[in-house]
């Protein structure tokens, strides 16, 4: 079963690298503004989640303490609630904008 946690983790990690990669490609295209600023948030908490990412493994292969554990898993809840509050902002912020340009 460890195998399994192993391979999903290395799985994860792979995923977010190419989310990191790509994240920081769309910011470079970001013109300014309200959604460059919540866009330059967004791939600051993918980077932060590309860490825990990495981090993750090792937490298992050095033994590390249950209550240790335990406060990465919830940090990674935080910030994951975090990034989804971003990003139903930045989709409000693109819909009121169209809704505008409907008019």
């Amino acid at each position: 079963m460890i195998f399994a946690s192993y391979a999903l983790s290395l799985a994860a990690i792979v995923v977010m690298i190419v989310n990191t990669f790509l994240a920081f490609k769309l910011r470079r295209a970001m013109i300014g503004g309200e959604v460059g600023d919540r866009w330059r948030l967004l791939t600051n908490l993918i980077v932060i989640f590309l860490v825990g990412y990495v981090l993750s493994p090792m937490l298992l292969i050095f033994n590390v303490p249950v209550e240790y554990m335990g406060a990465v898993v919830f940090a990674v809840f935080l910030f994951g609630a975090l990034f989804v509050w971003v990003v139903i902002h930045i989709l409000t912020d693109m819909l009121s904008f169209l809704d505008m340009l409907g008019e």
